[in-house]
């Protein structure tokens, strides 16, 4: 889990994850309310930016983890841009398919498709903040400050424990898969997978079953316990977070009247 092992190397460690989380949740909705390009555009460089100023990430750590919703995002926003057209609908760009159907590119559906992709790019970074510099048992004691409800928290915490376990066993059955010769063939890779999927979910409701008794067997009483760790302040934190917010409200501005 690359985003785990970065947060507790990152200079934020150590700082009040509360102030994280605001920032970061401030800095998304706005990105995301405010239907602008240009807003979208510039939460990606700014959080990217403090990711590496105050979180002392590499610009290639950032974007490694930039890359991973590229894909689908580009094909979801290509879905937007290139769609049919009327026979007298004005596009940028147009093809008549098997002579009757015409698919092409307006510049409404262009610019929509750009706004969709510049706001999840910006809102992904927002949260790649807060993901790259923040453990997930800090991020846990944060949202019970917040008073978020318990039973969400605790679920959360026991799938993000479950994540592990699972991807220890797919990855124990898969090597025992590959030492017998599996994954040789199309076909075979196919009924491998499906032994695979059907072992993984068998092996991780047994071991939930373990993870539950266990937990009886030390006084679970309906709540997890976790003490919490000595934070700073998170003045500067907040103070940035501030000048992002700033930053994205000109944007909007200077958008808007170009625009007008």
């Amino acid at each position: 889990m690359g985003t785990d092992r970065y947060a507790y190397l990152s200079r934020l460690r150590r700082v009040d994850p509360v102030a994280k989380v605001w920032t970061a949740l401030a800095v998304l909705l706005l990105c995301l309310f405010s239907e602008s390009i240009a807003v979208g555009l510039v939460t990606l460089v700014v959080m990217g930016v403090l990711n590496m100023a105050l979180g002392g990430q590499r610009p290639g750590t950032v974007l490694h983890f930039m890359k991973v919703p590229l894909a689908f995002l580009v094909i979801g926003c290509l879905t937007i841009v290139l769609r049919p057209l009327g026979a007298e609908e004005p596009a940028l760009w147009a093809v008549w398919l098997f002579g009757r159907f015409r698919w092409g590119i307006s510049g409404a559906y262009l610019r929509m498709g750009l706004m969709v992709f510049c706001k999840a790019m910006g809102a992904i970074s927002a949260m790649y903040f807060l993901a790259l510099n923040t453990p997930m048992t800090d991020l846990v004691l944060a949202l019970e400050r917040l008073h978020v409800p318990k039973l969400l928290v605790e679920l959360m915490e026991l799938i993000y424990r479950f994540i592990f376990v699972l991807m220890d066993a797919a990855g124990r059955i898969r090597v025992a898969q590959e030492s017998r010769l599996g994954y040789g063939s199309f076909r075979k890779s196919l009924d491998h997978m499906g032994d695979l999927v059907s072992l993984v979910f068998l092996r991780a409701w047994r071991k939930g079953d373990k993870v539950y008794t266990a937990l009886e067997s030390r006084g679970y009483d309906g709540s997890l316990t976790t003490l919490s760790a000595a934070y700073t302040g998170g003045a500067r934190v907040y103070a940035w977070g501030a000048a992002a917010i700033a930053l994205q409200a000109a944007a909007l501005l200077v958008e808007r009247r170009l625009l007008t």
